[in-house]
């Protein structure tokens, strides 16, 4: 029988660091997975230049990294999660959490480091981390009070109509099936603002527009309805500017689903023009899940 693969939370002692395990935690849980939790040293003191490094520099690192893991795991249990391990990865945080990546069900991350600039969006290892992950990724922001204990909140998906979007579309069926919550799937005519004089034109033939974007949504759902038949979905066809309606409705959402790439996105580029911007603006926990999984 296979070993299961953990959901690996990475932490460098930040309150964002403490919202992912707690998250993480209660994933766990759900989903009756092993919690892994890494934390790194970032780098050995060759990689330092010339620089004068004192020679307990490796001893005390680790004994504060230690620290902050024995907290972590304490965290977690106390949130629930019972099959739990740790460990100190030694080398710079974004290459052995991508490494990680490789063996995990999702690698999850809070959205500001302990050292970020409160104007900062998302910490610097997680632009780093998200551009190369190789599963499925959770950003963390903040977490509301009783977000816990609350009856499930609606499960949000970006929904482009692509065949790369398909994976998404997928793994949001089955979040909102795992927590019991309404599914509301957005999906949008175009990326980019439309014109405002092109919007208020006329002549266009709008009625037909509206019809034919409702059946690209229609078509990217289905099958899946029939697959989750307990899954209530909630349809919303939007002109353009999804991040926008993305980031309102996950004030009010568990958690908020997009693919890695797009419509018509290169295969070099590893995260989508959505997926990103949402990085900086979403509400609630952030899912994006990559074409193979």
């Amino acid at each position: 029988m296979p070993v299961p693969q953990p959901i690996i939370v990475g932490i460098d002692g930040s309150t964002s660091a403490t919202n992912a395990v707690r998250w993480a935690a209660r994933e766990s849980r759900l989903r009756k997975l092993p919690l892994r939790i890494v934390t790194a040293l970032d780098g050995p003191p060759q990689y330092w230049g010339d620089f004068a490094i004192p020679s307990t520099y490796i001893a005390e690192s680790t004994r504060h990294a230690e620290a902050r893991l024995a907290d972590a795991v304490r965290t977690a249990k106390e949130s629930g999660c019972t099959d739990v391990d740790s460990e100190v990865l030694t080398g710079f945080a974004h290459v052995d959490l991508i490494t990680e990546s490789k063996n995990a069900h999702m690698l999850v991350m809070g959205s500001r480091g302990i050292s970020a600039f409160r104007a900062s969006l998302i910490g610097s290892v997680t632009q780093s981390v998200i551009q190369h992950v190789h599963s499925t990724m959770v950003i963390i922001q903040e977490l509301p009070a009783g977000w816990d204990t609350t009856p499930a909140a609606p499960v949000v998906v970006g929904v482009d109509g692509s065949e790369q979007n398909r994976p998404a579309v997928e793994t949001a069926f089955h979040e909102a099936s795992l927590r019991g919550a309404e599914l509301i799937a957005v999906h949008a005519w175009s990326d980019t603002a439309l014109p405002k004089a092109l919007s208020l034109h006329q002549g266009l033939p709008w009625e037909d527009l509206i019809s034919e974007e409702e059946a690209r949504l229609a078509e990217s759902l289905a099958g899946l309805g029939e697959q989750y038949p307990d899954v209530e979905v909630r349809r919303l066809v939007v002109k353009d500017r999804p991040v926008r309606y993305l980031t309102d409705l996950s004030a009010a959402a568990g958690l908020v689903v997009v693919g890695s790439r797009g419509r018509g996105g290169f295969a070099s580029m590893m995260l989508g023009s959505t997926s990103r911007a949402l990085t900086h603006s979403v509400q609630c926990p952030l899912m994006i899940v990559p074409l193979a999984r």
